[in-house]
């Protein structure tokens, strides 16, 4: 196709390019309004209007083809008001004709016309592609000054990034997160609606969208924000949990201040008590004791949620960054304090105590202030003397409140340093004073937080197992034992925990030996809580970690799992520990085969409790499989008729143990014959057949085979 001169008043390459950006919104309006989603539909349709009635706007104002464009709305040489018959056109046909030369009646060639159009395509692709790069670089440094607490700096990065690309779902959640900082909630909403339009599965953007209408107080909107996270992802059922709880405490919050606003405006005398002795602790320039007496009078008169909601609402908690001295105190160093600014410290944790019981709203509020958290782990940690015992006393009773609620124990786990916090209880636990069992009891609070787990797996050999080792000793009191191996108990819950602790031969040497201490005493409580951690801290650990344990432990499992004048709960616990340590553990297993001990697991499979049939089970299962005296005792003892009967339970574990423990007899010679003449070949096949697992593995080792040739010596 021949080069053809440049016509005269030809569009320029940019106009051209706008030209078909506003062909490409036409199409995209037009598409949205053939939606099947009304909510679509409703948003194209406003789309459409705001496009003619600009149109319109500029048929009243011609735009000048000097003008300056507008980059949104691309203009014609004639702008949009009408069409223009140019009579003067033909003045230059001679001119016109020289330069365009001869006229081309041929139709143009459909392969110059596609590569023109893939030239275009790829103009455009490469246009985008720097356009995106510009983005995503603008979004890090948005990120950056987010993380920073830069909220205005982020959101302007962010508007740049979205200058750039306007279809990214990413950058308008992005954008959302920052104008919530910033108290943009209706804003945010915008972005998290015109995010879910570009991707309607964007988790985080209904994430966003639920926080800000909690924040607006739109508490229903907010649950059905929150719950459509399951139709994206129905495994994020805990955190939805989560959020709701935050809606209904937020909600329940909301109308208790409405009712304690109505109680003062009443007249309430115990309500404006509430409010008057507030101002009147936030008089300057009095001395320490003044403050301190009006903190425990208030701490007298807080004693329902009304009063504490007024507490709240009259900026209670605000006292520790805006009252003169209590402010101080704590951002000041304790060696620096005075004994009356500590006893002052010490009534206001006691007020703070009185406004947070039972209430979730005030115990979050009071620990997202970083220098309250900042003081109280520096309180647990100093080495105070005498009365000035009475601060930490008064810290420790706090935690202790607040850690009895589960949103109180998840802002003590997100807001302080786990590693410093536990570290700090373990000592106290272990000195015999008045906050021994506090300390112990938060520890074991704090504990039933999941993410307290993942937060300490790093450093639990360093800090806690050392610290927990020394605490099992005669000497630490059973109540502070029992509290502290509940706590660990809860923590071994998370299997590299588990694994780590199980490894220290110290920690079953330890606790072997204070289970003998403990059951000489008959001490049942404290019996309980060790054999829990027990028989936690041995299921479903490396081989290895079993093997090592002593036998002072095994001896001590036996005889409580023997003894009658203990607790059931404590005899099923060691029987527990022995059915875990037993597959492992040669001196387990050589123990239980001396002295005719086996008949004792024999007598508890008759007992119809599961607590005590399935670890009895499991641990004869693991004598027969490597003792020939054990099988020949069991043999004897009408064991086999015994197994037997667990074949016909629904529980698959023991239907598994039990034929494994009967294979192990059958290397007996007269339990083969008396096995050929029960019907055991057809109660196993009649499993094998209901469980299609069980007959591919039948098959797998062969065993239809070796079934027939059995029943070949069968007469």
């Amino acid at each position: 196709m021949a080069n053809l001169p440049k016509l005269p008043n030809q569009p320029s390459e940019k106009e051209i390019h706008n030209f078909l950006s506003k062909v490409d919104e036409i199409e995209n309006v037009l598409k949205g309004l053939n939606s099947d989603n009304e909510e679509k539909r409703d948003f194209y349709m406003s789309k459409a209007d705001e496009m003619i009635e600009k149109i319109q706007k500029e048929k009243k104002n011609p735009v000048d083809v000097n003008d300056k464009e507008e980059p949104d709305m691309p203009r014609t040489k004639t702008g949009f008001s009408k069409t223009s018959i140019n009579k003067d056109c033909y003045k230059n046909d001679i001119e016109s004709a020289s330069i365009l030369g001869p006229a081309i009646t041929e139709p143009m060639d459909q392969n110059a016309f596609m590569a023109a159009m893939e030239a275009d395509a790829k103009d455009r692709a490469e246009r985008r592609k720097e356009r995106e790069t510009t983005a995503n670089t603008l979004k890090e440094q948005g990120n950056a000054e987010f993380k920073q607490g830069n909220f205005q700096k982020a959101l302007e990065l962010y508007n740049q990034a979205i200058d750039q690309i306007r279809d990214s779902s990413v950058l308008y959640t992005n954008r959302a997160q920052a104008r919530m900082k910033l108290g943009l909630y209706s804003d945010a909403l915008k972005d998290c609606d015109l995010a879910l339009r570009l991707w309607p599965n964007c988790l985080k953007a209904y994430i966003h969208q639920g926080h800000a209408y909690l924040a607006l107080k739109d508490f229903d909107k907010a649950r059905k924000s929150y719950q459509q996270i399951l139709s994206v992802d129905p495994k994020k059922e805990n955190m939805v949990q989560e959020y709701i709880a935050d809606v209904n405490r937020a909600e329940e919050a909301s109308q208790m201040e409405a009712k304690a606003t109505k109680l003062f405006e009443s007249g309430d005398e115990v309500a404006s008590g509430v409010v008057d002795l507030l101002n009147r602790v936030n008089q300057k320039n009095q001395l320490p004791l003044y403050y301190s007496g009006g903190f425990r009078v208030l701490a007298s008169v807080i004693k329902d949620a009304d009063s504490q909601t007024l507490f709240r609402t009259h900026n209670g908690f605000q006292l520790l960054r805006e009252h003169q001295l209590l402010s101080r105190c704590f951002s000041s160093p304790l060696n620096s304090l005075s004994k009356d600014e500590k006893d002052v410290m010490s009534a206001a944790l006691e007020m703070f105590t009185s406004a947070c019981k039972d209430n979730e709203t005030n115990q979050q509020m009071l620990l997202s202030l970083p220098e309250f958290v900042h003081q109280i782990s520096s309180i647990l940690v100093f080495n105070f003397k005498g009365q000035e015992r009475v601060l930490k006393i008064a810290c420790l009773n706090l935690l202790h409140e607040i850690s009895l609620t589960s949103a109180g124990r998840a802002a003590v786990v997100g807001k302080f340093d786990v590693d410093r916090l536990t570290a700090a209880l373990f000592p106290l636990m272990m000195k015999a004073t008045t906050y021994g069992s506090t300390a112990a009891a938060v520890l074991n609070n704090i504990a039933l937080d999941r993410r307290l787990k993942s937060l300490l797996r790093e450093k639990i050999e360093e800090k806690i197992l050392p610290a927990f080792e020394s605490l099992l000793v005669t000497t630490t009191p059973t109540s502070i034992v029992s509290l502290a191996a509940s706590a660990v108990t809860n923590l071994v819950g998370d299997q590299v925990i588990r694994n780590k602790m199980a490894s220290s031969e110290k920690l079953w040497d330890n606790t072997g030996h204070l289970l003998g201490c403990y059951k000489e005493s008959k001490l049942i409580a404290p019996l309980e809580y060790l054999l829990g951690l027990l028989l936690n801290l041995s299921t479903n650990v490396p081989s290895a970690s079993l093997e090592r344990v002593g036998d002072g432990l095994i001896q001590n499992c036996y005889s409580i799992a023997a003894s009658g004048d203990l607790s059931d709960l404590s005899a099923s616990r060691a029987l527990g520990v022995l059915s875990n340590l037993l597959p492992h553990c040669q001196n387990a297993v050589s123990y239980m085969c001396q002295d005719a001990r086996t008949l004792l697991l024999l007598n508890l499979l008759k007992n119809q409790d599961p607590a005590f049939y399935k670890p009895a089970l499991k641990c004869i299962t693991a004598v027969t499989q490597s003792s020939e005296e054990a099988r020949q005792l069991i043999a004897q003892n009408k064991g086999t008729s015994i197994l037997m009967r667990f074949l016909a339970m629904e529980d698959e574990v023991v239907i598994g143990n039990a034929a494994l423990c009967l294979s192990h007899l059958c290397q007996v010679k007269q339990v083969c014959s008396k096995l050929t003449k029960t019907n055991i070949i057809q109660k196993l096949l009649e499993l094998a057949r209901d469980g299609r697992k069980h007959l591919d593995r039948l098959r797998e080792l062969h065993g239809i085979e070796i079934l027939h040739g059995c029943m070949k010596h069968i007469k």
